[in-house]
């Protein structure tokens, strides 16, 4: 992995200063938007973004109340987070089609941002997205008890700051990578160290940002109990989607994204046999393939008219 490449920038939305890095490609090529999930930051793709901008320019954002963008709770919600991203599109969108790439909770504002507006969204690429549950498709139950204890009032918050003191933060964030791949072996120690790196300026200049994290995480349960809402969003993108899932997933089972396949037959689905909850960061190259594979396939995608028919 190489970061030399790499340009930091901010842009400012209505009063929210906007974090992001960006790394040019072809001109010519398709324009990419990447948005991580929940706790997670633009550093989540730091090493699918050189493979990606060998065909085009890659941006990847830190959404409201992650990485270093600075926002209230109240900014930290998938509603806010879906209007954040929005607005960031659509400010970095000259005439080019976007193709926006989400992965958990990013995946799920990637399917909401394609359903609201097809001129923003050329193609949708979901991995691993948050999904609804069923009685069959459960995941892991310490993951379960985890989101539980974090979405109650007084406990989420205590819980959080005892870990912060009982808990360094290098050990938070490999606890983390362990919980969110399959190989964490995988993961380079450059993408290692760029996380704690960016785990440490986040509080060095954010300071205690608990509360926007337990917003994020009783939004994002609150979306996913709303299954009819969650179906008829999926049903209403037009744009071709790729939804890849890990079949390690412990945080989103499997079963889930083969039923979302399943009930979107039009969509392209590829299963990773190998792979967890984020593969960006332990199968880098597998995820790069596959997006790039499938924009091969649809070259409409990268048409510049494309977006201006809202197709």
């Amino acid at each position: 992995m190489t970061t030399a490449k790499l340009r930091e920038r901010y842009v400012d939305l209505d009063g929210v200063r906007v974090h992001y890095v960006t790394e040019d490609g072809p001109k010519d090529g398709p324009r990419f938007v990447l948005v991580h999930g929940l706790g997670g930051s633009w550093a989540n793709w730091a090493d699918v973004m050189p493979r990606l901008a060998e065909h085009g320019r890659v941006v990847a954002l830190d959404l409201g109340g992650h990485g270093l963008t600075r926002t209230t709770p109240e900014q930290s919600t998938v509603p806010a987070n879906l209007d954040l991203l929005d607005r960031f599109v659509r400010s970095i969108a000259d005439d080019s089609p976007m193709i926006v790439v989400g992965n958990s909770m990013g995946g799920l504002l990637t399917a909401q941002l394609a359903a609201l507006d097809p001129r923003t969204v050329a193609g949708a690429v979901l991995i691993d997205p948050a999904i609804p549950p069923t009685p069959v498709s459960r995941p892991d139950p310490l993951v379960m008890a985890g989101f539980g204890i974090g979405a109650m009032p007084v406990v989420g918050p205590r819980a959080l700051a005892g870990q912060a003191k009982r808990v360094d933060l290098e050990k938070q964030v490999d606890f983390t990578m362990k919980l969110v791949t399959t190989n964490v072996d995988r993961i380079s120690p450059e993408l290692r160290k760029l996380h704690l790196d960016d785990a440490i300026a986040r509080r060095e200049r954010l300071g205690n940002t608990d509360a926007q994290y337990l917003a994020a995480t009783k939004s994002v349960l609150w979306q996913l109990l709303r299954r009819g809402k969650f179906a008829r969003t999926m049903h209403h993108i037009i744009q071709p989607v790729l939804l890849l899932h890990g079949a390690h997933d412990r945080l989103v089972h499997v079963r889930t994204a083969r039923a979302l396949a399943e009930a979107h037959p039009h969509w392209s689905y590829v299963e990773g046999a190998d792979q967890g909850h984020a593969p960006m960061l332990d199968y880098p190259d597998w995820v790069a393939d596959n997006v790039l594979s499938w924009v091969d396939a649809h070259p409409a995608m990268t048409s510049r008219r494309a977006l201006s028919a809202g197709a």
